[in-house]
C-alpha cells in the first residue's frame, strides 16, 4: 500500500509528491488509451483538456519535491501525448461523415489482424493539413514519398465521394496499371468496405465484357450492386466507350488512378490520358484523385482535368517509414580454392547515418553449394546468394529478367545443401511455422499444374514464383503467400515493380531492365525499391543491384542516380517523330503503332459521341485540348500543334460516315477493323461459319481460311 511504501523510505514527503506526479501521469496513458481506441473519453471528446490537467498536476507535484528528471520527463510525454492525438485516426478525420465514422471504428478494433490508431505523417498532412477531406475539389494529385499509405487516403476520398452522391447511387472507378495490382487492390477495398454494406467488384483485364460481367454492371438491386469497380485503364476505357454508364444507369462520380505517374509511359500511358479526357469530357459528376510517389509537375496535370477546381497536395519532406539502403552486391575470389566473399557496397542511403563507406561482407565460403566459377559471371547466381543470405531477416523478393531466369534463380535456391540445417537454425530463433497455408497453395497448384510440377517442391521450401507464365489464380496466391509473410523468397520478373504492396525485408535485383533490354524508368525502379522498409517492417529495408564486373558495377551507380522527371504527355514525343520524318502527318498511316492506335480510337469515340461531322470539325480543338499532350504540344510550339489539328480534320474526312461502334466495343481502330473485316469477307467467313456441328469437321476449312 502507498503507506506501508512512504513509512519504508528514507524521505516519504519525496516520495508522496513523486507517487502523486506518477498516479496523473497513468491517468493521462489511460485517457489517451481509451481516446485512440475508442475515439472519446467517457463520452466526452475533450481529450487535450483532460490529459492536460493530468500533466499539469504531475508537473506541479515535481515541483513541489524538486524532482527534475521526472519533470522533465513529464514535459516530454505531455508534448508527446498531444502529437498523438494530433496523428489519431479519429481526430484526423473528425465529423467528416458518417461513413468515415464507422470506417474508423473498423480500423482500430481490435478483432483487426493490424489495427490503426494513429495516420502516418503524410497521411496527416494530406486528410487534414491539405484538406483532402474535407474539400470539394475536382481534380487532386496526391504525390507522397513511396511506402506513405497512399491506398488509406483513396479509401477514405471514395467514402466521401459514396457519401457526396449517395441519393444518386454513384459509383467510383479504381483504376490500377497491373492485374496482379487489381487483384490485390480489389482484396483489400473487399475486406474494409464489405463490413460498411458497400459492394467493391473488379473487371478482368480482358478486352470484351463477357455475359458474367455484363450481369454484374447492370446489377439493379442496392444492396448487391457495386459502388467501386476496380480495373486496367484499358478495361475501364473499353466499358465507358461501350456507353455502360449510361447502360449501369448510375453516375460515374470519382476516378482514382493508381500509380499516375504512368501516364507518361508509352502507349499505355497515352491510352489513360485519354481515358481521363474521356470521362473528364462526357461524365458530368466525375471527380479524379491521382496517387503517385513521382509527379514533379501535379498542379499542372490537376490544372489540366479542372482548370477551375484542381489542387497538388505534395507532401515536400524526405519520410520514410524505415531506413532504407540501396546497394551493389558483387563477387569477389576468396582465399581458398573454388570459395568466394560476397561484399555489399552502399550508393544510396535514406540517411547519412547508414551510409557505409567501406565495403560490408555478406557471406563467404561456397555459399547454396555454388563455387566460383559459377558466380563470377552469373548475374543470377549473384542474385541467388544474395536473397539466400537476406532471407535470414526476412522475405526477400529477387527480380530476374526473363521467365526462364526466374527458374534458374528459384532451382539454385532450392538446391542449397545446408537448407535443413538453416531451417533448423531459423526455427530454434523464431519457433516453429505453421505449413497449413503452404500445403493449400501446393495442393492448389498440384491440382492444375499436376503433382510433378516444379513449384509445388519449391513451395515446400518456402519458395515461390511470379510470373506471367503462372495462371492468374496462382499469381494471386503466391502474393497472398508473401502477405501473410510464409514464403521466404520470392522470384518475380520485372513487370512486379508496378506498385503490388508486398511487405518484404530486401529485394534482389539480377536485372534492372524490362525482357527486350529498355531501362526499367526511374518511376518503376523506385517503385520497386518502395516494396523493402515499409511502416510494417522491422529494421533497415535492403535493395540489392547484382554486379559480376567493376564496369556492371558503374553502370548501376549511374542507373540508381538517375531523377525522375517531371510527367509529360506521349503524345508529344509522338507527333514530334511523325513530323521529323519529313513527312505530312497522315493519320490513317500510323494505325499500326500502338500509340497511334489508341489516339485513332479517341478520335473515333469523339466523332461517335459529337455524330456530326460538321460539329466535330467546328470541336477538333476542343476535342484535342481535352488531352495532357496537346495542351502542352501548343504551349512549346504552335505550328506542332497546327499540324495536328490539320492532320485530324484530314482523319475526320476519311472516318465519315464508317461504322465506328466497331471502334468502341473491338478497342482497335477503324482502319484495324476495316482490314479484319475485308480478310473476313475474303476468305468466305460467315456468322454461320461457325456452327459447332460443323467447325471442327476435316472437311471444313472455316478456321485454315481464318487463321491462314
Amino acid at each position: 500500500s502507498e503507506q506501508a511504501y512512504l513509512d519504508a523510505t528514507t524521505s516519504p514527503r519525496t516520495s508522496a509528491w513523486e507517487l502523486i506526479a506518477s498516479y496523473h501521469l497513468s491517468k493521462a496513458a489511460e485517457i489517451l488509451a481509451t481516446y485512440s481506441a475508442q475515439g472519446s473519453v467517457g463520452g466526452t471528446f475533450n481529450v487535450r483538456e483532460q490529459m492536460q490537467g493530468h500533466f499539469d498536476r504531475s508537473t506541479t507535484a515535481c515541483e513541489r519535491a524538486e524532482l527534475l528528471e521526472l519533470h522533465a520527463t513529464v514535459r516530454l510525454l505531455a508534448a508527446t501525448a498531444d502529437r498523438m492525438v494530433a496523428n489519431s485516426i479519429w481526430s484526423v478525420t473528425r465529423a467528416v461523415n458518417s461513413r468515415v465514422t464507422r470506417f474508423v471504428s473498423q480500423l482500430v478494433d481490435r478483432n483487426q489482424q493490424k489495427p490503426i490508431f494513429e495516420m502516418l505523417p503524410p497521411q496527416r498532412i494530406t486528410l487534414r493539413d491539405h484538406g483532402l477531406l474535407g474539400s470539394g475539389l475536382r481534380a487532386v494529385v496526391v504525390s507522397l514519398p513511396t511506402s506513405s499509405g497512399k491506398t488509406l487516403i483513396a479509401q477514405f476520398r471514395i467514402l466521401q465521394a459514396l457519401n457526396q452522391f449517395d441519393e444518386d447511387r454513384g459509383w467510383v472507378a479504381y483504376i490500377a496499371p497491373t492485374r496482379a495490382l487489381v487483384n490485390q487492390i480489389c482484396a483489400k477495398l473487399r475486406r474494409d468496405f464489405t463490413p460498411l454494406g458497400i459492394v467493391v467488384e473488379r473487371v478482368s483485364p480482358a478486352l470484351d465484357i463477357d455475359g458474367v460481367e455484363a450481369e454484374l454492371l447492370m446489377e439493379t438491386d442496392p444492396a448487391t450492386a457495386f459502388r467501386v469497380l476496380v480495373g486496367t485503364p484499358e478495361k475501364i476505357d473499353l466499358l465507358l466507350r461501350g456507353g455502360w454508364e449510361t447502360k449501369i444507369g448510375r453516375p460515374l462520380t470519382l476516378v482514382v488512378v493508381d500509380e499516375a505517374h504512368n501516364l507518361s509511359s508509352g502507349e499505355r500511358g497515352l491510352k489513360l490520358e485519354l481515358l481521363l479526357a474521356t470521362i473528364n469530357r462526357e461524365c458530368r459528376l466525375s471527380q479524379f484523385l491521382l496517387l503517385t510517389p513521382f509527379i514533379a509537375n501535379g498542379g499542372e496535370v490537376a490544372r489540366w482535368l479542372a482548370p477551375d477546381s484542381h489542387t497538388d497536395m505534395t507532401v515536400e519532406f524526405d519520410w520514410r517509414p524505415n531506413d532504407r539502403a540501396i546497394v551493389i552486391v558483387k563477387p569477389t575470389r576468396g582465399e581458398k580454392l573454388g570459395d568466394f566473399n560476397l561484399s555489399l557496397t552502399t550508393v544510396h542511403t535514406s540517411k547519412k547515418t547508414i551510409e557505409v563507406d567501406h565495403d560490408i561482407e555478406l557471406c563467404h565460403g561456397r555459399e547454396l553449394g555454388l563455387i566460383w566459377s559459377k558466380v563470377n559471371n552469373s548475374l543470377s547466381n549473384v542474385a541467388a546468394v544474395t536473397a539466400s543470405c537476406l532471407s535470414r531477416r526476412g522475405t526477400v523478393i529477387v527480380v530476374a529478367g526473363k521467365v526462364p531466369h526466374t527458374w534458374t534463380i528459384a532451382r539454385t535456391l532450392a538446391a542449397d545443401p545446408a537448407y535443413d540445417e538453416k531451417a533448423a537454425v531459423r526455427e530454434a530463433e523464431k519457433g516453429p511455422r505453421p505449413n497449413d497455408d503452404i500445403a493449400f497453395v501446393s495442393n492448389f497448384v498440384a491440382k492444375e499444374f499436376g503433382v510433378d510440377f516444379e513449384l509445388v517442391d519449391l513451395l515446400e521450401k518456402r519458395i515461390g514464383l511470379h510470373h506471367t507464365g503462372l495462371s492468374e489464380e496462382t499469381r494471386v496466391l503466391m502474393e497472398w503467400l508473401v502477405e501473410r509473410g510464409e514464403l521466404d523468397i520470392l522470384v518475380a520478373t520485372t513487370t512486379i515493380a508496378q506498385g503490388v504492396n508486398f511487405p518484404v525485408s530486401g529485394v534482389v535485383m539480377s536485372a534492372h531492365q524490362y525482357p527486350y533490354g529498355e531501362d526499367m524508368p526511374p518511376e518503376d525502379f523506385w517503385n520497386l525499391a518502395g516494396r523493402a522498409a515499409r511502416a510494417d517492417q522491422v529494421g533497415t529495408g535492403i535493395i540489392a543491384l547484382a554486379a559480376t564486373s567493376d564496369e556492371r558495377a558503374e553502370i548501376l551507380r549511374r542507373y540508381v542516380a538517375r531523377n525522375v522527371s517531371p510527367l509529360n504527355s506521349t503524345l508529344i514525343n509522338m507527333v514530334q517523330a511523325a513530323l521529323e520524318l519529313g513527312q505530312p502527318l497522315e493519320l490513317h498511316t500510323l494505325y499500326w503503332k500502338k500509340e497511334w492506335s489508341a489516339f485513332l480510337q479517341y478520335l473515333a469515340h469523339s466523332y461517335r459521341q459529337i455524330g456530326n461531322h460538321a460539329e466535330f470539325a467546328n470541336q477538333i480543338e476542343q476535342v484535342l485540348r481535352g488531352s495532357l499532350g496537346f495542351q502542352k504540344l501548343r504551349q512549346q510550339s504552335v505550328g506542332t500543334a497546327n499540324s495536328l489539328v490539320a492532320a485530324v480534320h484530314e482523319y475526320a474526312a476519311i472516318i465519315r460516315g464508317k461504322p465506328l461502334a466497331l471502334v468502341d466495343s473491338t478497342g482497335f481502330s477503324w482502319e484495324s477493323v476495316s482490314r479484319a473485316l475485308t480478310g473476313v469477307g475474303e476468305a468466305g467467313l460467315r456468322a454461320d461459319s461457325w456452327d459447332p456441328a460443323s467447325l471442327f469437321s476435316p472437311r471444313d476449312s472455316a478456321l485454315q481460311r481464318a487463321f491462314g
